[in-house]
């Protein structure tokens, strides 16, 4: 008998670099174990690129599918819906149609490589979260802490660390050097208006003026062929600072690794530089973000309230930012990667159970 057909879906197609970097590596895992896949929403670009074939409505991803996977991303990070609302119009009804058609086909779901943020308001919002999970067969978690939520539906399902992890073992990428420290920004103002930190940016320009030795690139991990650019460089200007922002994945992966030191507010660009072996420092960062770090025992590289005027003096001391780096206390990426294997076993196990052939799972990624 044929493999069966896996549907995945997930915050795909919207540019967010981790969601759709997920999409990728979950897809190519499939393919590598000759399953058929298609992929809500994935944009042409990566889709084209990684022979992945795509699809546009629901009715599209779910034709002959035996199972729908959500695979990547923040679906138990609650949300108020009104706000969910003003910044992803139309959305989460998008989503809840989904998770309804499947159901009314009778496809099982699954969710694997998701997380939270550590508090777990009943119902999850919006919707469609609360109703994929309390549908769920199985789901794989990327914090331990998310499985309390699991137990507490009664949902079967692991933790493993994010299947993003894998990302250089799956694209490696060659570290650069030139003369000056090249330091990656990847902040965003309405990020910082919605933490109240907008003095950050002030911050940031200063930092950019004064440490002329160092080269800055003002990062937006924002797909550009999804939305036009948004980061600091709409705000901060220098002659040692330059704007990029991410369009080709495999170009994009280039830029991290080829950096000095990473700051972002954001947990996937941030967990990709640390596995390519770049410094990587949390600034503002939210919940999910503050929560990986915690549980790696990396608060010292996490500068939120109460630490941002640490941040500006470590950035602005050229002797303390070379200490920094010099002694940055890398987690054990060659076992997260390792362990981030646990999601794509469960996926190959969870095909199994399905009655049909699949190829026997590879073992590690690559």
């Amino acid at each position: 008998m044929n493999p069966p057909r896996v549907a995945l879906a997930g915050f795909y197609g919207r540019g967010n670099f981790g969601d759709d970097l997920a999409a990728v590596l979950f897809g190519l895992f499939l393919k590598r174990i000759r399953v058929p896949v298609r992929v809500y929403k994935l944009c042409a670009s990566l889709s084209g690129e990684f022979g992945l074939e795509a699809a546009r409505t629901a009715d599209e991803l779910l034709d002959d599918a035996q199972l729908l996977v959500w695979g990547g991303g923040g679906l138990l990070a609650p949300w108020a819906d009104r706000t969910y609302g003003l910044l992803y119009p139309g959305v989460a009804e998008e989503y809840d149609s989904l998770i309804g058609a499947a159901l009314r086909r009778g496809v099982p779901l699954s969710a694997l490589s998701v997380g939270g943020t550590g508090a777990y308001p009943s119902p999850l919002t919006p919707r469609y979260k609360q109703r994929l999970l309390e549908s769920a067969t199985y789901v794989s978690v990327r914090n331990p802490q998310d499985l309390a939520l699991l137990a507490r539906h009664r949902v079967a399902g692991d933790y493993f660390p994010d299947v993003v992890w894998q990302t250089a073992t799956q694209f490696p990428a060659e570290r650069t050097r030139s003369d000056r420290r090249r330091i990656g920004i990847d902040v965003y103002p309405s990020n910082l208006l919605r933490q109240k930190a907008l003095h950050l940016a002030a911050w940031l320009q200063l930092i950019v003026w004064k440490r002329r030795d160092c080269e800055f690139v003002l990062l937006d991990t924002t797909n550009a062929r999804v939305k036009a650019y948004r980061g600091l460089g709409v705000l901060v200007r220098g002659r040692n600072a330059r704007t990029y922002q991410f369009h080709d994945l495999r170009q994009d992966l280039q830029v991290l690794a080829s950096l000095d030191l990473m700051v972002t507010t954001r947990l996937h660009a941030w967990m990709a530089c640390v596995g390519y072996g770049v410094p990587a420092i949390s600034l503002a960062g939210e919940k999910k973000t503050t929560l990986l770090l915690e549980n790696l025992r990396m608060e010292d590289a996490c500068f939120g309230r109460g630490r941002s005027g640490r941040f500006l003096r470590l950035m602005l001391s050229k002797d303390r930012l070379e200490r920094f780096l010099r002694d940055f206390p890398f987690p054990d990426v060659a076992r997260l990667r390792a362990e981030s294997d646990g999601h794509f076993r469960r996926l190959s196990e969870l095909l199994e159970t399905l009655g049909r052939r699949v190829p026997p799972w590879p073992g590690k990624c690559r």
